[in-house]
């Protein structure tokens, strides 16, 4: 059976949608002269955003998908500088005047008109201005930092397009420098450059500094790790990013030496080394239980003793008054910071607030120092360290615009006593430049890989390649070089099919990770360069940053730390804020002046976790203590923003590098090379309920793998997953996407009374189970024999999937019979193949007597992945187009479509080659009551042929709501246990398309009288729950909630229908949140097609909470436009209740 296909590719963003919109602007301008500018530039990313759905190209903001779009639809030229200016303008904070917005509305109509080659309609023609704005005075042009665009490149000439009202017309570029003429192979039309430093010579730019794709950040230390004896080619990068986490005794020190820093500067006069040690220890258990050579040369703690004291020696000779003289009482460490000018992030060990010193220390050794032998630079620290300090210096010089000499940079050799364990950097232009080099034909090969695809560079990665000095001493062929080819050789070996699929996986990883960091389309989602691209304004009606925040409270987590728990005052804000945070989000925290804008760019940022957030005060905890809290009490005010990672990405990378090492029949199974095996001679130990046993008897005889499809409210983790630990023997590794899912796991092992250990942190596992978490071991008894013999001796591990790539070398420590990935269809393939793939480690072989002929045993013997890919799948920016595989070999094994998990597709690939028996369907659901279940039942699940159980209250006829009703409301709750409110059109009273104030309105009533029912029996984590689709929604409905004044009411959760899945309620309120026709892309952006039934993965999700009663509130004129949103209003009105007028609610 071929994979189901998705409908085709359409937009609800019609030129209509937008025409209408540009007359809202004109009719509320002058009542609401605030919300012009906003307005104008959704329409304007909207109208992008359709037009560009199906592209495959990245575009990295707004400023480039304008551009692009006027030269495709051949905008004349005085039309374009109009539409450029309209979006500048609608990004200032500062509102556009009144007699402007016609000139803006325009341009905006003629833009749309042209991409959407649709007339402007006749209603605004008299409305909008006859002509273009006339040119004005224009601002100062700072010449020392431009952004723009390449307009034409070709051998005899580079023109680029300023991003700045006095340069309408292109310009050429003189890139004729012999710095600078590397830049003219790595550049093309569409992309972006910062100018740095220019002179302008007639209508010619001479830059100092060019910066390609400046949104793009680098992280500076990655970039240094690339400088090595053998070169700096840019493939380093790649290579570096594909090798396993690497484990050493040197990196260990490294860790407890930069532990140590810490520590010294945090306890002035009572530090004790051993604090550090058991601290190190504890935060990399795995790592020392697995470390090869740990006290093998030298033992380590007496290295990490030597550390302690020359870093203590270090810093006091800093800090003394009589020697460095720098202010103790200005340390910082690990501060981070972003630098859109050079495209650069990176987190300094230590640096002063006042900026007179920065310091970054190494533990490694340095021959230079060792003796006493300078360098070519006639310096003593190593070229990676030197460039690093270097790129480091030069965010601080662009973002808070430092001179030469206002900084101290210092390296600090912990290995050595002083004076060589302190040196001094100058600043040296060339190696900053070169760096600067590296840095952009590293982000030039990242967009080539995207848009080439990685077949564009797998037969350049090798040894000969990376060494551009042609080293050919012992050292580099002995010890170098079989570190690229442990890397680069496996790539080399792959078959046609092998390499087809890591090159499509890898370039579908690429693009993910361009979208993350430059911009994907706005109505998707949004990425790091968000920071800065984003206006003021939009940050504030996004809830995508939190300003004015006061500081109330400051405290260390524990003695030894510093301060590292903040608790913040969040000032009243606008009636239309609405926060996009959660508990757990990673976040930047900085200050800044009152009245200036708050920009990370021109702040320390400090990276975090937001612990807590309520209405009024939220608590953030620092990855890094403050060694004092006088930087914090300088009176100013504190902003909070999103902190990006590319934790997700740079881990797919390493785990499709894994595939290619892994065994050779793990490689033909997973993908359709040979049959999955089974014994059916094995019978189970004992039964354990009728409707399990035969699929537990499947998975017992599976030798390879077993696919099990858990529908909603089926036991998958409550029945079916103990089960299936508590029959299976040897080693069991349970994984889930999600550590709520996680949590459920602990929870059910708990209630079993199954041992198990949790991998993970302290702030992403619910409080019941951090006991179980692998570092609370070494609280009890930091011995590492006695670590070691408690990992061998517990049978059964549980993390998420993201955790245990990151931790992989647990396989060293433990061979595993079976693992089971609940979720599995949330994950994408890149981001679960990996784990599939792991070898054990030969030694750990040989001891357990496995076959380690070849050294790669699989790390795990057979898998079970749990899912149903008919709920929500994984998050992926990137569209149909984007996603699709059109390579036969991969096609001919059902690889289609990049973003269908691995789940699915072995789903189809078993159904496809007419096997049964590896695929189970739990099909008796004991959650939703039949009234409830018949809709999703009937449009989803008709092959799966679900059954109740049943449980007691699938079969009760009535709700037991026995108060006697108040009014009309009250009745019709009482009487249905389906029902569907139609809610008003109420565009013009909220600034947010994300926000429906009258749906809120209608939640927060139905909650009032659902509290008022159960009474005593009210359980907020049990009896009703509110899902979205916005999370700005949450916030609007908290806010209604509030009038109502009922405290057990905070408590429910609210959330979007991707926090939602596996959990349930007894009632479930849907608000659909949209009154546009163009939201119902986001809200369908999950469907696809199976057996000419439209199958819509987000819905389905919504309308499985439910066991007793579920709610729905939506604008119906809009919902109607889509077949299955108007099938489910209908099924309500035949099956429940549906009301329609206002005066119930």
């Amino acid at each position: 059976m071929p994979p189901p296909t998705m409908p085709n590719p359409r937009t609800y963003i019609t030129a209509n949608e937008l025409f209408r919109r540009i007359a809202h602007v004109l009719s509320t301008a002058n009542e609401m002269p605030e919300g012009v500018n906003k307005q104008l530039h959704d329409t304007l990313s909207l109208a992008c955003d359709g037009a560009l759905q199906d592209s495959l190209q990245a575009f990295g903001n707004l400023f480039s998908k304008v551009d692009f779009l006027c030269k495709q639809h051949k905008i004349a030229l005085r039309d374009v500088i109009a539409i450029q200016q309209m979006r500048r303008e609608t990004n200032r904070a500062m509102p556009i005047a009144t007699q402007d917005v016609p000139y803006h509305c325009r341009a905006l109509s003629i833009f749309v008109s042209a991409v959407y080659g649709e007339h402007i309609p006749s209603s605004l023609v008299g409305r909008i201005a006859p002509i273009n704005k006339p040119p004005k005075e224009y601002r100062h042009v700072d010449f020392r930092y431009l952004r723009c665009i390449v307009d034409q490149c070709d051998d005899n000439c580079i023109m680029v397009k300023i991003d700045h009202e006095s340069y309408e017309e292109p310009m050429t570029l003189d890139l004729k420098s012999d710095e600078l003429a590397y830049l003219k192979p790595l550049l093309h039309v569409g992309m972006q450059l910062n100018l740095l430093d220019c002179t302008k010579q007639g209508n010619a730019l001479l830059p100092r500094l060019v910066v390609i794709e400046p949104d793009f950040l680098l992280d500076i230390s990655a970039i240094a790790r690339c400088f090595t004896d053998y070169g700096h080619h840019p493939l380093a990068y790649t290579v570096n990013r594909m090798g396993a986490n690497a484990n050493s005794q040197a990196i260990l020190v490294g860790s407890f030496a930069g532990a140590a820093l810490d520590d010294i500067i945090n306890n002035d006069t009572d530090y004790d080394w051993r604090q550090t040690f058991t601290n190190t220890f504890k935060e990399r258990t795995m790592e020392f239980c697995t470390c090869p050579d740990l006290n093998v040369r030298e033992p380590f703690r007496e290295v990490a003793v030597n550390q302690a004291k020359n870093i203590e020696e270090i810093v006091a000779r800093l800090f003394d008054a009589n020697q460095e003289g720098f202010d103790r009482s200005k340390a910082l460490l690990e501060p981070s910071f972003v630098c859109e000018e050079l495209g650069l992030q990176g987190r300094v060990d230590l640096m002063t607030s006042d900026f007179r010193l920065l310091v970054e220390q190494k533990s490694g050794a340095n021959y230079n120092i060792q003796r006493n032998q300078p360098n070519e630079y006639g310096s003593f620290q190593k070229e990676e360290h030197y460039v690093q300090l270097l790129l480091y210096y030069g965010v601080l010089r662009h973002n808070f615009r430092l001179s030469n000499h206002q900084v101290d940079i210092r390296l600090l050799y912990s290995k050595y006593p002083l004076p060589g364990g302190l040196v001094v950097v100058a600043y040296l232009q060339r190696l900053f430049h070169e760096g600067i080099r590296l840095r952009n034909e590293i982000v030039a090969q990242e967009f080539g890989i995207a848009q080439r695809g990685f077949e564009s560079v797998i037969d350049k990665l090798s040894p000969d390649t990376l060494n551009q000095n042609q080293l050919n001493s012992t050292f580099f062929l002995r010890y170098l070089e079989p570190q690229i080819e442990a890397v680069t050789l496996p790539l080399q070996m792959l078959d046609p099919l092998q390499r087809a699929y890591v090159c499509r996986m890898l370039t579908f990883t690429y693009n993910e990770q361009l979208l993350a960091k430059v911009g994907a389309q706005q109505t998707q989602g949004h990425s790091g360069a968000d920071l800065w691209n984003m206006p003021l304004a939009e940050k504030r009606e996004t809830g995508n940053i939190f300003t004015a925040l006061e500081l109330k409270d400051a405290q260390k987590s524990n003695d030894y730390n510093g301060v590292d728990t903040l608790t913040f005052i969040v000032p009243e804000q606008a009636d239309d804020f609405l926060p996009n945070f959660r508990r757990g989000d990673m976040v930047y925290l900085y200050t800044y002046e009152p009245q200036t804008e708050p920009d990370v760019r021109h702040n320390i940022l400090f990276k975090g976790v937001l612990v807590d957030l309520a209405v009024n005060q939220l608590v953030v905890h620092l990855n890094d203590g403050l060694q004092n809290d006088n930087f914090l009490k300088e009176a100013k005010h504190f902003a909070i923003e999103h902190a990006s990672s590319d934790v997700g990405n740079a881990s797919a990378v390493k785990a499709m590098h894994a595939f290619a090492t892994a065994n050779p029949q793990r490689k033909d199974l997973l993908l359709g090379q040979r049959a999955p095996l089974y014994n059916d001679q094995l019978t189970l130990t004992r039964s354990y309920h009728h409707s399990y046993d035969e699929v537990l008897l499947r998975i017992k005889q599976a030798r390879d793998y077993y696919l099990l499809v858990g529908p909603p409210g089926t036991g998958k983790t409550s029945m079916a997953l103990r089960f299936i630990v508590e029959e299976q023997e040897g080693n069991i590794l349970l994984m889930s996407y999600t550590n709520r899912a996680v949590d459920e796991i602990c929870d059910m092992l708990l209630s079993a009374n199954i041992p198990f250990l949790r991998v993970g942190n302290e702030y992403s596992c619910d409080e019941r189970f951090r006991p179980f978490l692998l570092d609370r071991l070494v609280e009890s008894d930091p011995k590492l024999n006695l670590i070691k013999q408690r990992i061998e001796a517990c049978r059964v591990f549980v993390g998420t999937t993201s955790t245990m790539q990151s931790r992989s070398n647990i396989f060293a420590l433990k061979h595993f019979n079976l693992a089971v990935i609940d979720e599995a269809s949330q994950i994408l393939e890149p981001n679960i193949v990996g784990l599939l793939s792991a070898n054990t480690p030969q030694p750990l072989a040989l001891r357990l007597g496995l076959n380690a002929a070849n050294d790669n045993v699989p790390a795990i013997d057979k898998f079970v992945l749990i899912g149903d890919h008919k709920q929500l799948p994984a998050v992926v920016q990137q569209n149909a187009t984007q996603a699709a595989v059109n390579h036969p070999l991969l096609n001919a094994i059902g690889i289609t479509d990049c973003r269908q998990s691995l789940f699915e597709r072995l789903i189809h690939w078993e159904r496809s080659q007419g096997r049964t028996r590896f695929i189970g369907t739990l099909n008796r659901q004991g959650r939703m009551h039949p009234h409830i279940a018949r809709f999703p039942n009937d449009m989803f699940y008709t092959h799966e042929q679900i059954d109740v159980v049943p449980c007691a209250h699938q079969e009760e006829q009535q709700l037991h709501y026995n108060l006697p009703a108040q009014d009309e409301l009250d009745n019709q709750l009482k009487a249905h246990r389906l029902l569907f409110f139609a809610a008003e059109n109420n565009e013009n009273e909220g600034a947010s398309d994300k926000a429906n104030p009258a749906e809120a309105r209608i939640v927060a009533r139905i909650l009032g009288r659902i509290h008022r029912f159960y009474a005593q029996d009210f359980d907020a984590n049990r009896t009703v729950g509110v899902i979205v689709p916005y999370r700005n929604q949450i916030a609007m409905i908290r806010r209604e909630l509030a009038k109502l004044g009922i405290a057990e009411l905070d408590n429910i959760t609210i959330d979007t229908v991707e926090r939602y899945q596996g959990s349930q309620r007894d009632v479930i309120i849907y608000s659909f949140t949209i009154v546009h026709r163009y939201q119902l892309d986001f809200l369908t952006a999950n469907c696809f097609e199976e057996n000419g039934k439209i199958i819509d993965r987000k819905l389905n999700v919504a309308l499985t909470r439910a066991r007793k009663q579920m709610i729905i509130t939506g604008h119906m004129p809009t919902l109607c436009f889509n077949r299955t949103f108007k099938a489910l209003i209908d099924h309500v009105r035949e099956n429940g209740l549906v009301v329609e007028e206002q005066g119930a609610i």
